[in-house]
């Protein structure tokens, strides 16, 4: 035996050292156990963002060093828009859709900029959502472009996950045929990339996390044989395995190949694929019985790990046709009965398909919350599209809770508990079905007006209150119609219908918005109204519109055959209150006649905060004292002026925006002093929000325009 030289020992204690190192890097808090992960693909690329791949990818069929063809009708390829309001500008590119029903441009974003994993990474922080399993497609590295993509986002989602303390493991979704494609590209990502040397990096019994995907799934290639000497080496070399294996595994029926028991035996955890297997809340249940409790009693009696997957619902319509919607999410309850049967049988442990994959509709990332939201020339899915409004944050949330439950730390309940938005934005519905949320009553009277002296509109039965089509409205083919008689001369005429059943708590700053478009003069005298838990209501709060019109009905609103925005800050007369439903209201006095009014485009939002429009990721938004800006009006003027603090010096943006959030100006200003003036003369009558950034900051005012 050759006695060994003095660097070898050297080198023999250096390596101790360091496996020493990261052995103590990885405690139990960076195990899979006890927690909830997700699977993360970070593979959208748009032609321009910098990366190898140079074309439209999972957006749409880009090619090759082309921008073309761009995302547009008929050439896209994924279900659910994202919402992208956070997301620096650089990281977004312009589509060939069209603009976004709220009249901004339709733009994606990259998954190739750092600042957009960290952007994910810091919504998962906020969340409490544990970490990721990174997908790495093995076939694509066969190209050199995808694998050197694929190779960068290794080093580019360790970063993320060091800076925002999210653990992570590299999950490869493969065929068992590639045993020797695939050991070369698994000692290149061990031994270049090394992402097992992070501290964040996944560990299980104090070996660190791979996971194999697809072995036994009968889509794939039968050879089970392969599949065994693969999982035998990653663990040889000291590997925990997952398998991601079929739902089918345990009976080698279904999805499964027969034949591969000793292949899923040989992981040390299993994941059995449940997108798809089931598609309502009964199914569900079933799929509990069927499989969730036999899997975890058979793993239970093999020594294995068992980690259940639970996904938000599915549909791919855009992508490879199908229904719209077609896996409902119910709300949130479909994702919310697969946690619940998990907890129930005792289990701490899961993974949630899939953080982004927009292509599938199974994101839990932000997405498009209603119309407002996506393109105007084609269909996209919404988290309201079941007919509730649905914040964009709110399955991160639900994840977030779902962690809480799979932890102790928050009880197991039977349904979503959670409130299905918050601030800024609470509430918005241009009536779009499949899009937005639907009323919750139609042509029902509400219990807080006793109706006097109203018939329907032919002078007999009751009025009508609903959503109607193709007839008059503001965005989208739909709004409210709301029409009936006022059959006395001699005294008020009154009524009220509800509309959506709500749970919006008030702060100062919460703000109404809607549009009315009356028929004739009777017609004016309808307004949406808000009824709070404690009984009372809007219309006798006091309060006034932007132009300081009483919102009570009989005040009247709105121009005849002219749709008018009515803004309203409900805060300063109904704040600490909570709105219990939406309604609206008829109240006129001494005037036979029929009314019929159309209403569209209801927002309920925090005024102070920039709730349309664009926004920068790096730039929180600031109010108050720490703003360094205000805005005075000048009476009989044309022009306001804007004070600043010396933090605004330099280039600054200027936006007004209107609180429907279309971007109405846009200019640059060079601020040299601590004021300036603005023209406003070519704004019409009415609340704005008057919107400063400068890269570091962002600043949202509500202003209101008298002339």
């Amino acid at each position: 035996m050759r006695k060994p030289s003095a660097w070898s020992l050297v080198f023999t204690l250096l390596l101790t050292i360091t496996l020493h190192s990261n052995a103590q890097v990885a405690p139990a808090a960076q195990s899979v156990t006890g927690k909830l992960m997700c699977g993360y693909q970070a593979w959208f690329n748009c032609y321009g963002d910098g990366s190898p791949i140079e074309r439209w990818s999972h957006w749409s069929p880009g090619r090759y060093r082309s921008d073309t063809p761009k995302p547009a009708p008929g050439r896209i390829t994924f279900e659910a828009y994202p919402d992208v309001t956070e997301y620096p500008a650089a990281n977004l590119f312009q589509t060939a859709l069209g603009n976004l029903n709220d009249g901004r441009n339709a733009r994606l974003f990259t998954s190739w900029k750092q600042t957009t994993i960290d952007l994910h990474f810091s919504w998962m922080q906020q969340n409490g959502i544990d970490g990721v399993a990174q997908q790495r497609f093995l076939g694509p590295t066969r190209d050199g472009v995808y694998k050197a993509s694929m190779d960068s986002l290794v080093s580019r989602i360790r970063r993320s996950a060091e800076k925002y303390q999210r653990i992570f493991y590299i999950m490869y979704d493969m065929n068992a045929d590639d045993t020797a494609f695939f050991k070369a590209d698994w000692l290149h990502v061990e031994n270049d990339l090394r992402p097992q040397e992070s501290p964040y990096y996944a560990h299980q019994n104090g070996k660190p996390v791979i996971c194999i995907w697809g072995f036994g799934l009968n889509e794939r290639s039968n050879q089970p044989a392969n599949s065994l000497a693969i999982i035998n080496w990653l663990k040889g070399k000291g590997y925990y395995v997952i398998g991601g294996v079929p739902a089918g595994w345990r009976t080698g029926t279904r999805d499964s190949y027969a034949g591969y028991e000793n292949v899923y035996k040989a992981f040390n955890m299993l994941s059995p694929w449940a997108v798809g297997r089931f598609g309502s809340i009964a199914g569900a249940d079933n799929f509990k019985n069927e499989n969730l409790a036999p899997d975890l009693a058979y793993c239970n009696a093999n020594g294995l790990d068992y980690q259940p997957v639970i996904f938000p619902g599915f549909a791919w319509s855009n992508w490879n046709g199908g229904t719209r919607n077609q896996i409902s999410r119910s709300k949130g309850e479909f994702f919310w009965r697969q946690l619940y049967n998990i907890k129930s049988l005792g289990m701490n442990t899961a993974y949630i398909a899939m953080f982004d994959e927009y292509d599938e509709g199974t994101v839990i990332a932000k997405m498009a919350d209603s119309y407002f939201a996506v393109p105007d020339n084609q269909y996209f899915l919404t988290t309201s599209a079941d007919g509730t409004y649905i914040g964009a944050d709110f399955y991160l949330r639900l994840a977030g809770q779902a962690t809480k439950v799979l932890k102790g730390t928050a009880p197991l309940t039977t349904n979503v508990t959670i409130p299905y938005a918050t601030a800024p934005l609470w509430f918005r519905t241009s009536m779009e079905a499949q899009y937005d949320a639907t009323l919750t009553w139609t042509d029902t009277p509400d219990q807080s007006v006793i109706p006097t002296n109203v018939t329907g509109d032919n002078g007999t039965g009751t009025p009508i209150c609903g959503i109607v089509q193709n007839e008059t409205s503001r965005t989208g083919p739909s709004a409210i119609r709301f029409a009936g008689r006022a059959n006395s001369a001699a005294a008020n005429a009154y009524c009220a219908y509800k509309v959506f059943d709500v749970n919006i708590p008030v702060t100062a700053s919460t703000g109404l918005s809607f549009w009315l478009h009356p028929t004739n003069n009777i017609s004016r005298y309808v307004t949406v109204d808000l009824i709070m838990t404690d009984g009372t209501s809007l219309r006798d709060a006091g309060a006034v519109d932007q132009h300081g019109v009483s919102m009570h009905p009989g005040a009247g609103h709105g121009t005849v055959n002219t749709w008018s925005q009515i803004n309203c800050n409900i805060g300063r007369w109904l704040s600490g209150k909570t709105i219990d439903r939406i309604i609206v209201d008829y109240v006129h006095g001494n005037e036979i006649g029929n009314f019929k009014t159309y209403i569209d485009d209801i927002i309920i939002s925090d005024t102070t905060a920039a709730t349309f429009g664009a926004r920068m990721a790096a730039a929180p938004e600031i109010t108050g004292n720490e703003a360094g800006f205000s805005v005075y009006p000048q009476p009989a003027s044309n022009h306001i002026t804007l004070q600043f603090d010396k933090g605004w010096q330099g280039k600054t943006s200027l936006s007004i925006l209107s609180t429907a959030g279309h971007l109405i100006e846009q200019k640059p200003l060079q601020i040299a002093g601590n004021s300036l003036q603005y023209p406003v003369s070519q704004l019409k009558s009415g609340m704005y929000y008057l919107r400063l950034s400068n890269g570091k900051k962002v600043v949202t005012k509500e202003i209101v325009i008298v002339h």
